[in-house]
Parts: structure tokens; sequence; C-alpha cells
């Protein structure tokens, strides 16, 4: 029994090195058949009608080597995006950069605008400045007065008579505007008229512009003014 199965045993070793055997050679066939196609349909192989090619020729002797292709570079494949004929695209930056610079202009008109309105409720709240009056005008109004205040209590008296008179005044100008009368005459001489008309002068004289010089530095100054009074 011993050697019956050892027999046995062998045998079956036997089976399995020759099932192996044959693996190995159906494999390297379908190697061989294989690279044959690869190289035949890849244009490798050397063109000849009336050659046969075996199964168990040597295929390196047959590659031409003469046709070897080199291989094409992919192409890039560049996508192309539909384009709106309306409207256009714009780059994520160049929009950012347009929104900034719409904020800025923005930005820019409110604070003109707010500069202006600034500008014109300034304007609004300060008085124009008045007008400053000469010192004629100012002597002229003065003047006025003091004829309206004569006509109407010095001239009804019977001290004078009808007639039309001409007072001169002379005056002093001080470096503050400040009048000082320095003379008063009346043409005829009437006593009573000139002394109501010192009086007067002397008690509220008028207020005036100090004379500059040319250094635009006030100065003292004597002047004189002119003006009439009449009794009907």
């Amino acid at each position: 029994m011993p050697q019956a199965a050892n027999r046995f045993t062998k045998g079956m070793n036997m089976q399995k090195a020759i099932l192996l055997v044959l693996l190995f050679i159906a494999g390297s066939i379908t190697t061989q058949a294989q690279s044959l196609k690869e190289l035949l349909y890849g244009g490798k192989l050397k063109m000849d009608s009336n050659t046969v090619l075996r199964k168990t020729d040597d295929l390196k002797s047959r590659i031409d080597t003469a046709q070897k292709k080199p291989a094409e570079p992919a192409k890039p494949v560049v996508a192309v995006a539909a384009v709106d004929s309306v409207k256009k695209v714009t780059p994520q930056g160049d929009t950012v950069a347009v929104a900034s610079s719409n904020n800025n202009t923005a930005v820019q008109a409110d604070t003109a605008a707010a500069a202006a309105a600034t500008v014109a409720a300034a304007a609004a709240a300060v008085p124009p400045p008045v007008p400053v009056k000469t010192n004629t005008k100012i002597w002229k109004e003065y003047s006025d007065s003091l004829v309206a205040s004569l006509t109407t209590e010095v001239l009804p008296s019977k001290k004078i008579k009808k007639e039309t008179y001409y007072i001169t005044v002379a005056y002093e100008i001080e470096t503050t505007g400040q009048v000082n009368i320095t003379n008063v005459t009346t043409t005829p001489e009437n006593a009573f008229l000139l002394d109501q008309v010192k009086q007067r002068l002397v008690s509220g004289p008028p207020q005036l512009n100090p004379v500059l010089d040319s250094n635009n530095q006030p100065r003292k100054a004597k002047r004189g003014y002119n003006f009439s009074v009449t009794k009907d």
C-alpha cells in the first residue's frame, strides 16, 4: 500500500508540472501574439507582402525603425465659454476695480455736495457787511437833521429875519474819528442863530471815519463843512 500511494503522489506531481509548463507556453504565445498585433497595427513592422509572420519568428528583427513616427503631443483642449452678445463678461478683478472706482466717485460727489452745503449755510448765517458811509455822507445826514431842528425851533424867533443863512463849520477829526468843533460862522451874521447852531454842534457832533495816512495809519485832520437854512 505505501508504494502504491507514493506512485500516485508522484503521478499527481508530474501532472501538475506538465500543466504549469503548458500554461507558461500558452502565456508566452499569447503575449507574443499581442505584441505582434500591436506592432502590426502600430506601423512598426516592416511592410513586405511576401513575408509570412509566424508566432515563433523574432519580432525585433522585423521592426521598421526608419518609419518610427514620433508620438504626437496631446493637443490642449480650450474651453470656449458662450459669450452673450449684449452683456460683456468682466473679470472679477476688473469688476472689483470698477466697483471701487464707482464708490470713490460717489464718495467724492457726496463730499463735494456736503462742502458746498456747509459753505452756503455759513454764508447765510453771516450777515452781509454794512456799507461804510463816507464822511461827506455822514455830514449830509447830520446837517439835514440839524436844519430840521433849527427850522422848527430857532427860525420862528423874531430875532431872525427872513433870509437864507449860510453856515460854515470848521472842525478837527481825531485818530478815533471823533469830531472837535473849532469854529462856526453864519452869513449874513446873526448872533442868535450862530449861538443856537454852536450849541447843537458842540453837544452832539457826528462820529466820522478816521483819516488815514500813506501808511494806512489814522491821523488827525482838519476839515470844514457848509450848509444853509432859510426863513420864509
